[in-house]
């Protein structure tokens, strides 16, 4: 009987498989929020920063350590108007800000008034300035001893720098006494101004020193305690001495 050998099956070559790894859904998910937030903030600045803008503001601190004033943001596009048109006054600060239309020129936007915020309430009023996440100023109060200091920014960076004429930014600032340093152009009356130019970042300090009002304050009653007491004191010895008075005649 014949052996028959049956022949083995040939081996195909083996081939590299490479799998790719696509990011998931959660991930990508995770993602689009930053991106939605970041493209928002970006269509802001650039319906903000497009066309003619008007910027300006006006503060004046008092020896209360409150802050009154005006800022104006217009423009002169439909798109700005659009977007200026959802400022509204912060909660809980409705009696002290209000909010009015603007318009003069060709330019519409919102002018913003506030009287006697605290330095507080100046913070939370410059939060509130957001333009679909865009915030053109920053403005700051804070006090040190007898010293208060103002500290700010208005960010043109993305303006062209040959956009100078067609931008109008100035901010004016007074305190109560007169300003010990400051970055900005004094000017008479113990104020002092800044006028941003496109294409940069303005920041602006400026101080000033006059007494704490809550110092002062303690220190007028401290006195009126002081008088009070003297006066107690003066009408006691000449109580006793009327009384005394009194007692000699009696006896005589």
């Amino acid at each position: 009987m014949t052996a028959v050998t049956v022949p083995r099956p040939l081996r195909r070559p083996t081939t590299a498989r490479y799998t790719t790894v696509r990011p998931s859904a959660a991930s990508g998910r995770s993602r689009l929020p930053r991106r939605v937030a970041g493209l928002t903030t970006l269509a802001a600045l650039l319906i903000v920063l497009t066309g003619c803008l008007q910027l300006n503001a006006q503060m004046s601190v008092r020896k209360d350590d409150t802050v009154s004033g005006r800022i104006l943001i217009a423009g002169d596009q439909p798109e700005q108007a659009a977007a200026l048109e959802r400022l509204g006054a912060p909660s809980g600060l409705e009696q002290k800000v209000r909010i009015t239309p603007y318009s003069a020129d060709g330019f519409t936007g919102r002018e913003i008034y506030f009287t006697q915020l605290t330095f507080a309430e100046m913070d939370t009023l410059t939060l509130a300035i957001d333009i679909e996440g865009a915030r053109p100023y920053t403005l700051g109060f804070r006090r040190s001893g007898d010293t208060v200091s103002f500290s700010g920014a208005i960010d043109l960076s993305m303006l062209p720098a040959d956009r100078a004429g067609s931008t109008t930014t100035r901010v004016d600032l007074t305190f109560p006494n007169r300003i010990s340093e400051t970055n900005g152009t004094v000017g008479a009356g113990n104020s002092v101004s800044w006028t941003p130019a496109p294409g940069s970042i303005t920041r602006m300090q400026a101080s000033s020193s006059y007494p704490d009002p809550a110092t002062r304050g303690f220190a007028v009653w401290m006195i009126v305690g002081i008088g009070a007491a003297l006066l107690v004191s003066i009408g006691t010895i000449l109580a006793a001495r009327t009384a005394r008075a009194r007692a000699d005649r009696l006896v005589r």
